[in-house]
């Protein structure tokens, strides 16, 4: 019962964040003006970013060229990533070749593990990839459990997905 209770006063807490949206908001210029209200010079220059510009700003890196490896697997791992509070690992890739991805990836054998220094590897959820359907330029990402903290921030990470080693990547 203690419980519940707190729950219903998180969720009253909460509701007005939800409802109104937590960042802060600027009234334009123009609403000011309606209300009949004068809007001082600093007021008046402030903006929100647009939301091309922030994506621009949190735009992922260029990636690199695929190597060899990466080209006659079909696939390249472009981010390895902790995220939870280092209990997951974040896994992405891209898929250069549909063919050679679906050929890769589609085996359930061929589930890709994450290798990290002389840790036992760290195997994907069985229902990673079930159902995927590639296409060129797509991205996917698996969220792996970080068990016993195998994966650590700055060290060298391989993806081994069947017969294929990919990367080194350095996880984030």
């Amino acid at each position: 019962m203690k419980y519940a209770s707190h729950m219903v006063a998180v969720a009253t807490a909460l509701l007005p964040l939800v409802v109104g949206g937590c960042a802060s908001q600027v009234a334009a210029p123009a609403d000011v003006a309606k209300a009949g209200a004068t809007v001082p010079a600093a007021a008046a220059a402030t903006r929100l970013p647009s939301a091309a510009a922030s994506h621009a700003a949190h735009s992922a890196p260029q990636l690199q060229p695929p190597n060899a490896m990466e080209s006659e697997s079909g696939i390249q791992i472009t981010r390895v990533g902790l995220t939870a509070s280092g209990g997951l690992v974040d896994v992405r890739f891209k898929v250069l070749d549909p063919a050679k991805a679906r050929a890769l990836l589609g085996n359930p054998a061929n589930a890709p593990m994450l290798i990290a220094n002389d840790n036992p590897p760290v195997m994907p959820p069985h229902h990673a990839l079930k159902g995927a359907r590639f296409a060129k330029d797509q991205v996917f990402y698996i969220l792996y459990p970080n068990v016993r903290g195998a994966v650590q921030t700055g060290a060298p990470v391989m993806v081994a997905v069947g017969p294929v080693r990919l990367g080194p990547v350095t996880a984030q």
